[in-house]
């Protein structure tokens, strides 16, 4: 049976890409302009796997994202985000969908369809458990979005922006602290030096003073 693959984007050639990296028989392209009409189609279809732009009409692909997660059997559908090379990209809205990647344009068609194929493949060997509860209120985090953890879903193009912005975090963790630091350091170099002090105190015979 071939898998089924929502194509969520406003683009035509982005969805005729698709259509031309997953071909048939083993995939079946279903491709939408409008991010409603995504939604709406996702409970009747059971897609195995969605791709979802982030600016579409309507709803945009964080919401469509969001939607199909929060659906009967929404754990096993594999999720990926689709994004242009220069897009901007909502990272708090991301951190709150559970997806399997971020896919940036313009992508190599077969690996894409790596991708995509291993992601189903890992989707379906998930238990089915009941789905939990969509929460409408967002509780902020206590520190940036910028600080997803590397170890995440796979990235098309995404690892190199993850890790600049860690970087950045950890240089200005740096910053914030360097007087402690200097008085940390300020204070074992007495520290050593009234040590060096006494033992050369005690070499000397005070007799022949």
């Amino acid at each position: 049976m071939a898998y089924k693959v929502i194509v969520a984007d406003g683009s035509p050639s982005l969805q005729k890409a698709v259509e031309l990296a997953l071909p048939a028989p083993e995939f079946t392209i279903f491709p939408f302009s409008d991010g409603l009409e995504a939604i709406n189609a996702i409970a009747g279809l059971r897609p195995d796997a969605i791709l979802a732009g982030l600016s579409l009409p309507t709803k945009d692909g964080y919401e469509v994202a969001g939607f199909a997660r929060s659906q009967e059997g929404g754990r096993q559908i594999a999720l990926f985000f689709v994004r242009g090379a220069f897009e901007p990209l909502d990272l708090r809205k991301v951190s709150e969908v559970d997806h399997d990647g971020i896919i940036v344009k313009p992508f190599d068609g077969e690996s894409l369809a790596d991708l995509v194929r291993e992601a189903i493949d890992r989707k379906k060997e998930l238990p089915s458990l009941p789905e939990e509860p969509v929460v409408e209120e967002v509780v902020e985090p206590e520190k940036p979005p910028e600080s997803i953890p590397a170890a995440g879903p796979a990235v098309l193009g995404y690892p190199g922006e993850l890790e600049e912005k860690i970087r950045a975090i950890v240089r200005e963790e740096i910053r914030n602290n360097r007087g402690e630091l200097e008085q940390l350091a300020s204070e074992v170099v007495s520290a050593e030096f009234k040590k060096m002090l006494v033992e050369e105190l005690k070499g000397i015979d005070t007799r022949k003073i």
